[in-house]
């Protein structure tokens, strides 16, 4: 493990013996204690990029896209006795590095992380320990990366096999890739294709630069709120030049206090590690702009740290490549909201610029795709208070098909797929579910990754239906070429 032997015994009965009112002040090895200047107070005023990537339209983002910033947050303090550290100071990590640490800059603490002689790092309370930054500058072939999480947490990403990958997936080796960035009216810069691009195809192929716990992300008034921005800012100081200069080339959020925070705010998508809520960071795919009817969809490997971005539909040339920030499954209304709460614009796509009679109509269909997944759940019932049947389940899922294809929910549309296919398997009409599964399987590749527990469930499932049914469908194809 990373920091199983970070402490040497000198240091931990340095530590466990404190009980004055004294700090812990522990040198990088081999150099002088280094006292890190508190970040400057000024304001500073931005436009937004994206966050999910981001464009230049304002967001912010915790799971997948919105950040819920926390008003605060709980106060870690190994020592009851000890002096408060200034507001701006991060403590080094408590021996420097180890011999076996995947990181090549020595961490950087908001308090002196929590150990003990067996484990190293300890995590009692599962809140309790400190946030550090962790940064690497020879991570996937030089691009790097700077996480700034819990210690117990951090120990699992440098053990993950992203970091024994030699450099990233160059998609655009071989080839020109098939858009371009460019100026986009209103928005600032997008990805415009500059060839027809079709379904399935891979845009963007990145791997995070950044991955911060979103408790890190303070409100003004909490207690920490510099200490952590510092922490933030020490992150992409990191990062080796390239990576730096294409995070600061992200627009950030308007009007924000400080200018990382306000660039990490509407740039992030959000992730889970160890149980926890994080934010990544892929500058490159930050170009991609909003729509609510999205023609591109994305999803991350959480074992190379890389973040896919892939082809809905057909894209014609000079046609923007957009992402959805938000659950497009809400009405107009609602998505207005979200986007303006969030990233602070308005959208402007053509689903939510259509005549109100159409957008009225629209939210109708929203509507009941809800309620007819809810009927499928079994969350809710038929009229009468009964429960559909196994025909009718088939009729629901069908309808679900048509009315996702008339919203144009091209990146979403699998859900309705696998629905289809479940239905129809159960009704005992093979066939039909054979079609739903083949469908199902191509969506969740392109939508969740071969890494998603959907796509290996549907290729199982083609398989097993192809048993029942008592054709092999390789060898018809072999017979046919014959």
């Amino acid at each position: 493990m990373v920091f199983n032997n970070l402490l040497t015994l000198e240091v931990l009965t340095l530590l466990t013996s404190l009980t004055s009112a004294s700090k812990v002040e522990v040198p990088y090895p081999n150099q002088q204690q280094i006292h890190l200047h508190p970040a400057n107070g000024h304001s500073h005023h931005h436009h937004s990029s994206n966050s999910s990537p981001a464009s230049n339209q304002e967001r912010g983002s915790t799971n997948s896209r919105e950040r819920s910033f926390l008003p605060g947050h709980r106060k870690f303090d190994l020592f009851e006795n000890s002096c408060p550290i200034p507001s701006s100071e991060l403590v080094p990590w408590p021996g420097g590095l180890g011999k076996e640490s995947n990181w090549t800059e020595v961490p950087l603490c908001t308090r002196m992380p929590h150990f003990t002689a067996t484990t190293g790092v300890k995590n009692e309370t599962g809140i309790n320990d400190a946030f550090c930054i962790f940064s690497t500058k020879s991570f996937q072939g030089g691009r790097g990366l700077s996480v700034a999480t819990k210690p117990h947490i951090a120990s699992k990403i440098a053990n993950l096999p992203a970091f024994k990958m030699s450099a990233g997936v160059d998609l655009w080796k071989k080839s020109y890739p098939p858009f371009e960035i460019k100026p986009v009216p209103g928005k600032g810069m997008g990805v415009i294709a500059n060839r027809t691009i079709f379904r399935g195809e891979r845009l963007f192929a990145h791997a995070a630069v950044g991955i911060y716990h979103n408790d890190i992300f303070l409100t003004r008034r909490s207690k920490d709120y510099r200490l952590r921005n510092r922490m933030m800012e020490v992150g992409v100081e990191q990062l080796p030049e390239e990576s730096r200069r294409k995070f600061h080339a992200m627009i950030g959020q308007k009007n924000a206090h400080h200018v990382v925070q306000g660039q990490l705010n509407v740039n992030t998508f959000g992730e889970d590690f160890g149980g926890e809520e994080h934010s990544i960071i892929i500058p490159e795919t930050a170009r991609m702009n909003h729509d609510c009817r999205p023609n591109s969809m994305y999803y991350f490997d959480p074992e190379t740290l890389i973040h896919y971005t892939q082809a809905a539909r057909t894209i014609n040339a000079g046609e923007e490549v957009t992402i959805t920030y938000i659950d497009p499954l809400q009405s107009r209304e609602d998505r207005q909201k979200a986007i303006t709460y969030s990233w602070g614009f308005q959208c402007t796509c053509s689903h939510c610029l259509q005549p109100s009679a159409y957008s009225e109509a629209s939210d109708g269909r929203i509507l009941a795709i809800n309620s007819l997944v809810k009927l499928l759940l079994g969350e809710t019932k038929l009229k009468g208070n009964t429960t559909p049947s196994a025909g009718e389940k088939t009729k629901i899922a069908e309808l679900l098909v048509d009315l996702y294809e008339q919203e144009r929910l091209v990146s979403h549309i699998v859900d309705a797929w696998m629905w289809a296919a479940q239905t129809h398997k159960e009704a005992g009409n093979s066939w039909e579910s054979l079609r739903w599964t083949y469908r199902s399987e191509e969506g969740s590749l392109i939508h969740e990754g071969p890494r998603n527990e959907a796509a290996t469930r549907m290729g199982n499932l083609v398989q097993k239906i192809s048993e029942e049914v008592g054709v092999d469908l390789g060898y018809l194809v072999e017979g046919d070429e014959e």
